[in-house]
């Protein structure tokens, strides 16, 4: 005759209601973790050619240069946030909307404040990107000393595409006719590889696991049955 072992549920106590409290805790940290390193993938099927891309928009200005002046790239704070390579692969395409070639330039920001002293130019103050609205700041000025393209102080340049490996210091962006004429007219798209995104992604995903196997670990045994002894 087969004797088989009845289970006993075992009475809930205030150990056990605090066990399974910190293990949905940590259960829920987990779903928050899953859906962050989840968005961060489907973020990176998005990218074009690598790249996390923001416009088409249309820049304009009636000077002869557009001055995005602080680009800080290593700067203070967290170092996670400020590494040189939370940018990493920097890509600026332009297109003239008015017939005129168009230059982008980053340069060091004290070199570019030189060359654009005196020179008729706005200068960014802010910038809104849903909708895309740039608040700037005019500079009255004469004519700029010579074509863009002519300086030697430029980290990366193009007349129709930038690329450009971000590394620490303090720079500027410019955008000018390339001729140095003014009324500025041009579409401009930005784009970065950001492999801050990939890190955070992977971190996100490994912590979820985790968060799930230490809920499991408090919740578990707060709610398993035990075999009452075996009698014959």
């Amino acid at each position: 005759m087969t004797t088989t072992t009845p289970t006993v549920q075992r009475s809930w106590s205030g150990r056990r209601t605090l066990l399974v409290v910190i293990g949905t805790f940590f259960g829920m940290v987990s779903l928050l973790l899953f859906a962050i390193g989840g968005f961060g993938l489907w973020a990176q099927q998005q990218r074009d050619n690598g790249y996390f891309t923001a416009g088409p928009e249309r820049v304009t200005t009636g000077s002869y240069a557009l001055l995005a002046p602080t680009l800080d790239v290593g700067g203070t704070g967290p170092d996670a946030f400020y590494t040189d390579d939370f940018l990493g692969d920097v890509r600026i395409d332009i297109e003239s909307k008015n017939g005129t070639p168009v230059f982008v330039g980053i340069g060091p920001a004290a070199e570019v404040a030189t060359y654009l002293n005196g020179v008729s130019h706005d200068e960014v103050a802010d910038f809104d990107v849903d909708p895309f609205k740039l608040s700037t700041t005019a500079h009255a000025g004469d004519t700029p000393v010579g074509a863009p393209a002519d300086q030697s102080f430029w980290v990366a340049s193009g007349t129709r595409t930038l690329d450009w490996n971000a590394t620490g210091g303090d720079w500027s962006v410019v955008i000018m006719n390339a001729d140095g004429s003014p009324n500025v007219d041009a579409a401009l798209s930005l784009g970065g590889t950001l492999p801050v995104v990939e890190g955070i992604t992977i971190g996100s995903l490994i912590g979820a696991v985790l968060m799930l196997l230490i809920a499991a670990a408090f919740i578990v045994p707060a709610v398993a049955t035990r075999p009452s002894p075996t009698t014959r």
